[in-house]
């Protein structure tokens, strides 16, 4: 006996499984959108606060009277910034989402922030330490665990009260702001390690960290 072939039934079958396909990937997209909104709203609510903040420092930037006020308001917003950062680093590494432009406005805020903290070192004689930490996604071997042993030593020199600020910039993104600091601080390769000013090229070992923002 000849077995019939239910063509109907195959039919069926893969546009059931099309149409689950197309909404599987229409709501995905639908999440994304929703996801990188969020996320620009925030960037959006950060801008503004580190705008106010520099109004705050044109106030009278010669008073030490506002120093506490710069610092509790310059922490505050950092909390924001390094949360906005992470979540940036989720969607871009666990998600697989790519979001240029809002990254791009990220790294503005990065660099709002980081002058910011400059001037509260200027005016407050504020201890904390500034890194800035140039990495590449494309052609970087060891960039992720230089991020990695950068986090970890801030979190071990925290532990003695030493407070460490951490401005991450990706050189090869196209952005102006981050081509401006490796112009300036002169970055020939990823990844490259400011610390306080001084230029460490290469990969450098998180006890190296240490003895450096120690100095």
């Amino acid at each position: 006996m000849e077995r019939t072939i239910a063509w109907s039934l195959y039919t069926a079958a893969f546009v059931i499984a099309a149409i689950v396909f197309i909404a599987g990937v229409y709501v995905g997209t639908l999440l994304d959108k929703s996801d990188i909104q969020v996320l620009s709203r925030e960037v959006e609510s950060l801008s503004q606060d580190l705008t106010t903040m520099q109004l705050l420092f044109l106030i009278d930037d010669n008073s030490s009277a506002f120093c506490p006020l710069y610092e509790s308001e310059l922490s505050s917003i950092e909390e924001k910034r390094e949360k906005l950062g992470y979540e940036l680093t989720f969607l871009e590494e666990k998600r697989k989402i790519d979001a240029p432009e809002l990254k791009k406005q990220y790294f503005i805020l990065e660099a709002q922030s980081y002058f910011l903290s400059k001037k509260l070192k200027e005016s407050c004689n504020d201890k904390t330490a500034l890194v800035l930490y140039f990495y590449s996604n494309k052609n970087c071997t060891d960039c992720g665990r230089q991020g990695v042993d950068i986090l970890s030593a801030r979190d071990a020199l925290a532990a003695q009260n030493i407070k460490i600020r951490i401005y991450s910039f990706d050189g090869e993104i196209g952005s102006q702001v981050a081509e401006g600091f490796v112009r300036q601080f002169a970055v020939s390769q990823y990844p490259t390690t400011v610390i306080n000013g001084n230029v460490h090229s290469g990969y450098i070992s998180k006890d190296e960290l240490i003895a450096e923002l120690l100095k």
